[in-house]
């Protein structure tokens, strides 16, 4: 009878450590995708550090941002929409949340490009900055109306306590101090959805903004125009998403669109149109890559599917997308260009 209740009691105990363990299981195709072969096989990426007894993902996860810490291919910056900024050290096989920031939506991330123990995040309508590699942080420029949001950040490379941000309402601003103050440059009266600082020349900058097309600067952000005039003939939409220097080419510049995608070859002065192998329903362009190493070597997404070419974009070849979601980010490692790096957005309706 004794051995009877030890064997009672101990299945009890069984029982309820195994009730007490919560253990999810990743259910969703969202977050981060990995390649190692150069897109012809994925892997889903999402395992988040938990506690012992937990298993935890980022599989529903929206991907807002996704960036290199550009000193560390290794370290890859995650920010999400509404559920803050994530953290791998790994080549996302993990990922950490930074706690320390608040859980909104992350409008982007700028990691300092000497010392990667400075990154400064922006989380819906305020700017923080790290200076010890995340354990805290301090809030560097707030915005007053929530409505209004820090929709990008820039680091001048020859400059580091030079940055600029941009904001859903078309502001421009400026701090020459690594964040301590801010400066009004110009109001574009729409949203800047990015900042770019040539490579070549820190004070040649473009903007893209939303609606509103592309504009320059040659003074580092203090004047503006507008290059619309340039490309207008040949571009089919003035609503241009995404602006990437060729890596490797000199003043060379790529931009795509809703309808297409663009190459200028002297700083936004002549472009010419790529020949692109989508079909009209599926052209809009979500995310660009090149090869580091190879600049002919050239890949976008669309809504369902992820294109290669390896001829500077003379002929594409069509793979698919791991995900029923659409592929907002791209990354290709700089240092190995076999591995690249998929952030899932919202799901297509």
């Amino acid at each position: 009878m004794k051995r009877k209740n030890l064997i009672i009691i101990f299945i009890l105990i069984i029982f309820c450590v195994s009730g007490c363990l919560r253990v999810e299981k990743s259910l969703g195709d969202g977050g981060v995708y990995r390649s190692v072969d150069q897109g012809k096989s994925w892997q889903q990426k999402t395992s988040l550090l938990s506690l012992p007894g937990q298993q935890r993902f980022l599989d529903l996860v929206v991907t807002n941002v996704l960036v290199f810490d550009p000193q560390d291919s290794h370290t890859l910056y995650l920010g999400s929409q509404n559920r803050g900024l994530f953290i791998s050290i790994d080549s996302a096989e993990s990922w950490s949340e930074i706690k320390r920031l608040p859980q909104g939506s992350v409008g982007a991330v700028a990691v300092h490009p000497l010392a990667k123990h400075i990154v400064y995040a922006a989380v819906d309508n305020e700017i923080y900055k790290t200076i010890d590699a995340t354990r805290t942080w301090s809030k560097v420029y707030l915005e007053g109306d929530l409505n209004r949001k820090i929709t990008a950040l820039k680091i001048n490379e020859n400059y580091p306590d030079l940055i600029f941000a941009g904001l859903s309402d078309g502001r421009l601003i400026k701090s020459n101090n690594g964040g301590e103050s801010w400066t009004n440059l110009e109001n574009f009266e729409k949203e800047i959805r990015k900042i770019l600082i040539s490579p070549y020349n820190w004070q040649k900058m473009y903007l893209v903004v939303e609606g509103k097309g592309l504009y320059s600067s040659n003074d580092a952000g203090e004047n503006w125009f507008s290059l619309e005039d340039n490309y207008k003939k040949i571009c089919r939409s003035s609503d241009i998403k995404e602006l990437y220097f060729v890596p490797g080419v000199p003043y060379t510049l790529v931009m795509t669109t809703k309808k297409g995608m663009l190459k200028s070859r002297n700083n936004g002065e002549n472009w010419i149109e790529y020949n692109l192998l989508s079909s009209k329903d599926d052209l809009e362009i979500y995310a660009l890559g090149f090869n580091p190493q190879n600049p002919e070597m050239i890949y976008y997404t669309t809504r369902k599917t992820f294109y290669e070419s390896i001829d500077g974009g003379e002929n594409w070849t069509p793979k698919s997308i791991p995900s029923k979601r659409v592929a907002e980010k791209f990354l290709i490692d700089p240092l190995n260009p076999n591995i690249f790096y998929l952030g899932m957005g919202g799901i297509i309706k």
